[in-house]
């Protein structure tokens, strides 16, 4: 678990029972909820993520499968590029 040995996991829990004592238990729960708001608030973002890059389409440049033109893109189209911006000089 986390890389942590039994001696290790001993030391930690005698640490937790000697700074929360009775309140252990409390502290546990609500430490479990948390944990378990977070993984599910990352596998909600991760998600949207995935969701959000299929929508898109793939980004430019990149290829799919390696073959050199993506799924959508005929093989001898050519991407256009957005005019570039530059910022006016400083004076």
């Amino acid at each position: 678990m986390f890389g942590l040995g039994p001696f290790e996991i001993v030391v930690i829990g005698a640490i937790a029972v000697m700074l929360y004592g009775k309140r252990l238990p409390e502290v546990g729960r609500s430490f479990g909820k948390t944990v378990g708001d977070l993984r599910r608030q990352w596998q909600t973002l991760s998600r949207e993520l995935e969701t959000a890059a299929r929508v898109d389409g793939p980004l430019p440049g990149r290829t799919s499968r390696g073959i050199g033109h993506t799924r959508d893109e005929p093989a001898g189209a050519r991407l256009v590029e957005t005019p570039r911006f530059d910022p006016p000089p400083a004076e």
